[in-house]
């Protein structure tokens, strides 16, 4: 049914209700892009500690998200860069807690008198700090003194 100007006369004419005119339709309270993006480099990271190459890796968010290869393979680099902080920033804690738990059992082993085991760790902790390193050894070149004494009777 076609209506003319004198029928709609009177008439109160509301503009029809569009995302681009209605703010409700553009967000429906679900999760934004952000978020969707932190997902996917959160559950690539869970993939990478599982195993696998990177390549699979991405299939299997490309599969499971439906997503593109270009965003899995962004997505894969965010979870490399999240797994390289975080093992930065673990590294130091795990240093100090494996050198407690050395000394602790070399506390206990010589209690025991199991000096080899004592040792041995002994050992350990001392490449840890680097006491043995090749790298410290090669800068710690070897110094040659030479003295000429004179053979002239003057």
């Amino acid at each position: 049914m076609t209506l003319t100007v004198a029928d709609l006369d009177g008439q109160d004419l509301t503009e029809p209700r569009t995302v681009g005119n209605d703010e409700s339709k553009r967000w429906r309270g679900g999760r934004g892009t952000n978020q969707k993006v932190e997902e996917r480099a959160n559950w690539c990271y869970a993939e990478i500690l599982r195993g696998g190459t990177r390549r699979q890796i991405t299939a299997r968010v490309v599969e499971r998200f439906n997503c593109s290869q270009r965003t899995a393979d962004d997505d894969y680099t965010r979870a490399l860069e999240l797994l390289k902080l975080e093992q930065q920033g673990t590294r130091t804690q795990l240093l100090n807690q494996l050198q407690a738990l050395r000394l602790a059992t070399v506390r206990k082993a010589l209690a025991k008198g199991q000096l080899q085991t004592v040792a041995m760790l002994l050992k350990d902790m001392g490449a840890v700090i680097g006491e043995a390193a090749p790298e410290q050894l090669a800068q710690a070149a070897p110094q040659l003194n030479i003295t000429i004494d004179s053979k002239r009777n003057d």
